[in-house]
């Protein structure tokens, strides 16, 4: 990203926000309808599947979203050299790219950004952004921050999150200006005292990470294990739950921001100061709430989440289907801001895995860990804690199967070897055909902890 595309970007991101809400719908639309003729010309899925429901270029003018099929993570894989708009992303070398190049700095082609993640759906996704895309997603993250900017001293950023692959958070982290930050990632799969020891060292200013491990330390600073001094604190990839911003509020003193965003939209809402309500932008997203037969519900009811993102060129996600439930809010905010509200986040409460160690102490595997879990040929997974020393991945896979539980095995070994539970954590995995969603709530689970019973 030059630092010319980051500024054309910020300064389109920063003017809507001047916007009334109309202005901001007919720009919205305007955008949906470029994005669309875009993915005519340049995407063969969509171009066939488009066909298929009697959609042609001619009839852009006179489209919405609405009048779109949806589509979901596991129709964008089955189909990936297909969506995206470049023939040169090819889904075969991008998951040979992410296995051999490991660091999140490194990007394809010295070019596009390659994501993954399974989120809490189990699926593996892929999901690749150009130079543009980019730009685009730094220059909202601009729009997000309450970071209190000095030009000639560096600010300490540091991030606390998965950091050993290609996931948003981290990528998103590294790619900070240097001018202005100096940065330290830490692994959220570090053991606890190595992690307090580098904040300790490092000091950082502005504090960013899973709400839970963000949690984690805000615990030892009120333990004394820690003494840090952030006066910026940002919460991702989790509810930030009002539990959570208390303790967080009582270690550091700070209100911590919640933002809220997923690797197929990067950042799509975040708190606003005055109010803390959570905002979504929908200047850069198309967004309906849908019950289960796909028809939109009111505000205040709950429902799954279709987004279209607009800024995405590369490979283009439009009335895509989510796993996430969201309440949208039916009354406005006082702060200002003409970005509608989201009332409530359900979902991503994954809980984290505990194990007893040999010496009698007990040490966690962050549910992050595991929904970041990639391995080339794996489409599909589990984890279930079947006792206090054992680890169970129901899986789905494609290809060679003896390869690819290879494969796993060592990504595991890795894991267990980080958080020192080599000794102690029984890991097996047992070949599926189907992963069946739980029978009480009628959803799917990534993780099922032990209950103990």
């Amino acid at each position: 990203m030059t630092i010319m595309n980051f500024l054309k970007a910020y300064i389109e991101v920063k003017k809507a926000e001047t916007l009334e809400h109309q202005q901001i719908q007919d720009l919205q639309l305007t955008r949906f309808r470029k994005l669309l003729r875009h993915v005519l010309q340049n995407s063969r899925f969509y171009r066939r599947y488009y066909h298929e429901h009697g959609i042609s270029e001619s009839d852009i003018n006179d489209l919405t979203p609405q009048n779109l099929p949806v589509i979901d993570k596991q129709t964008v894989m089955e189909n990936y050299d297909d969506v995206v708009c470049d023939p040169a992303l090819k889904k075969e070398a991008l998951e040979r790219f992410i296995i051999e190049s490991p660091d999140p700095a490194t990007k394809y082609k010295r070019i596009y950004r390659v994501l993954h993640t399974s989120g809490s759906s189990g699926t593996v996704g892929l999901f690749v952004y150009g130079p543009r895309d980019w730009a685009i997603y730094q220059a909202l993250g601009g729009r997000t921050s309450q970071c209190r900017i000095n030009p000639f001293k560096r600010r300490k950023l540091a991030f606390i999150g998965a950091t050993d692959g290609h996931y948003a958070g981290v990528t998103g982290v590294l790619e900070a200006p240097r001018v202005m930050f100096k940065v330290m990632v830490k692994s959220i799969n570090s053991p606890l005292e190595e992690i307090c020891q580098d904040m300790n060292r490092f000091q950082p200013n502005n504090l960013f990470g899973y709400a839970s491990g963000v949690s984690f330390l805000a615990k030892e600073q009120i333990a004394g294990h820690i003494n840090i001094a952030p006066d910026t604190i940002g919460c991702v990839g989790e509810p930030l739950t009002p539990a959570i911003r208390k303790i967080i509020e009582k270690a550091f003193d700070v209100n911590p921001m919640d933002l809220y965003g997923a690797t197929e939209t990067l950042t799509f809402s975040v708190e606003c100061r005055s109010h803390h309500r959570l905002h979504y932008f929908d200047d850069w997203f198309s967004v309906q709430v849908v019950d289960g037969d796909l028809k939109c519900v009111r505000p205040g009811q709950p429902g799954k989440i279709i987004v279209t993102n607009l800024f995405n060129y590369t490979q283009p996600l439009i009335r895509y289907q989510m796993d996430d439930e969201i309440v949208l809010s039916d009354k406005p905010c006082q702060c200002g801001w003409p970005f509608p509200v989201i009332d409530k986040i359900a979902g991503r409460s994954e809980e984290s895995l505990w194990f007893a160690k040999a010496d009698g102490n007990r040490e966690f595997i962050h549910p992050s860990m595991l929904g970041e879990f990639f391995v080339s040929g794996l489409e599909r997974f589990q984890f279930v804690q079947t006792e206090t020393d054992r680890l169970t991945m129901k899986a789905i896979i494609r290809d060679d199967k003896e390869e690819v539980i290879s494969a796993i095995h060592e990504r595991m070994a890795k894991i267990l070897s980080r958080k020192e539970l080599s000794d102690a954590v029984r890991f097996e995995i047992k070949l599926v055909d189907h992963i069946k969603n739980d029978p009480k709530t009628g959803k799917f689970r990534l993780i099922i902890p032990y209950t103990g019973r």
